[in-house]
């Protein structure tokens, strides 16, 4: 009982706890050895776990990837580095050619680009942002778990996604005054 619980949890709930820890800390390995405490933490206290409702465990392990990501934070003398860049991954141009280096970086440098920008998000903005997109949660799950309306979530995400298409670049914006008629009458 107590494995296939546990095998279950992590299957239901890996992802998501992932992509919450990344959102607070902006670091892989941190994120991945935070999100192993957690499980580490859920198979100590199996029992506790499998007397929470079903649909309130995904909850039940944020509380504690929330109070991980406190103590890591109390014990860390340098909190700078949880806000350390993500480690770039390897990437390459669309329609390079195999083994076209040149493709390679340029795949990489968008992707440094892109993690940049999601670093420069304000943090809930690239929490909500991460857990929908990493961690494949719904806006009704999000909100439960971060104390928010749905409708309030969906529009943060909307925020940050719009933030960072701005900060990509990928939003033409109109020069000042474009599209404003003067009223030369009036």
């Amino acid at each position: 009982m107590d494995r296939a619980l546990f095998r279950e949890l992590y299957a239901a709930h890996a992802k998501p706890i992932f992509a919450f820890l990344l959102a607070r800390t902006n670091d892989r390995e941190l994120a991945a050895d935070l999100l192993q405490d957690v499980f580490l933490k859920t198979w100590n206290r199996i029992e506790a776990v499998a007397a929470v409702p079903a649909d309130e465990r995904l909850y039940w392990l944020f509380a504690v990837a929330s109070n991980r990501l406190k103590d890591q934070y109390r014990r860390s003398a340098n909190r700078k580095r949880a806000e350390e860049r993500l480690e770039a991954g390897p990437g390459a141009a669309p329609g390079a050619a195999p083994g076209d280096l040149s493709g390679v970086l340029a795949g990489r440098e968008r992707m440094r680009e892109l993690e940049a920008q999601i670093g420069r998000l304000p943090e809930e903005l690239r929490g909500l942002l991460l857990m929908k997109v990493l961690g494949g949660l719904s806006s009704v799950q999000i909100g439960a778990a971060m104390g928010l309306p749905a409708g309030t979530v969906r529009y943060k995400i909307s925020q940050a996604r719009k933030l960072l298409a701005d900060g990509l670049r990928l939003i033409e914006t109109a020069p000042a005054g474009a599209g404003r008629e003067v009223n030369e009458h009036a």
